[in-house]
């Protein structure tokens, strides 16, 4: 009895959690959906939040290098899943996860304005490399996995003196990149910007991450494309949460 109560407490708290994050992804299609882009030469003196689209161009900063393809970039997310054991099957089990950037530009033909990506929500296209156990990494990749701690290689093998036996896992690459010249979409807070030569078309205003804003996103598409991009993730979170604290309800009616 007290392990059902057990199972039950525990399946509770994973639909509170799918509910709560998919409310959370939800809200932030609300607030994007909310008002329509600004056109970015309407951004001068303009503070508080605030919605552009437009082209992604560099900056003063340049680019950045991407780390599992090289390519240069404005931002990027990354991650590397191992597939592993899990309870009743097999499933993906993140191992290594980050994001990088340098401020770059938005562009809209109306005016130009920096964007600082510290902090953003990130929903970029994705671009995915899975290599089976046992096969020989690209290099870069390979480079990446022996100068990372906590990501092993996948074709490590354990030497019995009879024979070798291979212990790597399956693993998958995903990297999310901002290119140069891609369509983005940010939706953040406005604050004085940097000084501008006369006769630019560098408004006086940075977006960025800020408390006056209920959420920071990039992404590599237009408003209603990175609603429904979100939104898609909101929904099958709130339906498997929904489905799991209805599951335990008949269970404790039975």
């Amino acid at each position: 009895m007290v392990v059902a109560e057990l199972l039950a407490l525990a399946a509770l708290a994973a639909g509170g959690y799918f509910l709560l994050a998919g409310g959370r992804r939800l809200r932030t299609v609300v607030h994007i959906l909310r008002n329509d882009p600004l056109p970015v030469r309407d951004l001068h003196g303009h503070r508080g939040p605030v919605e552009i689209e437009g082209r992604a161009v560099a900056g003063d900063d340049g680019t950045v290098e991407a780390p599992f393809t090289g390519s240069r970039c404005l931002a990027y997310t990354y991650a590397v899943e191992e597939l592993r054991s899990q309870g009743s099957g097999d499933g993906w089990e993140t191992v290594d996860s980050g994001m990088g950037g340098v401020d770059f530009v938005v562009d809209d033909g109306t005016g130009r304005v920096v964007v600082d990506p510290s902090g953003a929500d990130i929903h970029l296209e994705s671009h995915s490399v899975t290599v089976p156990a046992g096969t020989e990494l690209p290099d870069r990749l390979a480079d990446y996995v022996a100068a990372t701690d906590g990501v092993d290689p996948q074709n490590r093998t354990v030497n019995l003196l009879v024979t070798e036996i291979n212990v790597g896992n399956k693993q998958r690459f995903t990297e999310r990149r901002l290119d140069v010249g891609e369509t983005v979409y940010v939706y953040g807070q406005a604050t004085r910007g940097p000084a501008v030569e006369w006769g630019s078309n560098l408004v006086d205003a940075l977006v960025g991450d800020g408390d006056g804003t209920p959420v920071f996103v990039i992404a590599d598409t237009d408003e209603r494309g990175t609603a429904w991009r979100i939104a898609r993730g909101g929904i099958w979170r709130v339906v498997l949460g929904v489905a799991v604290v209805a599951l335990v309800g008949v269970g404790a009616l039975l």
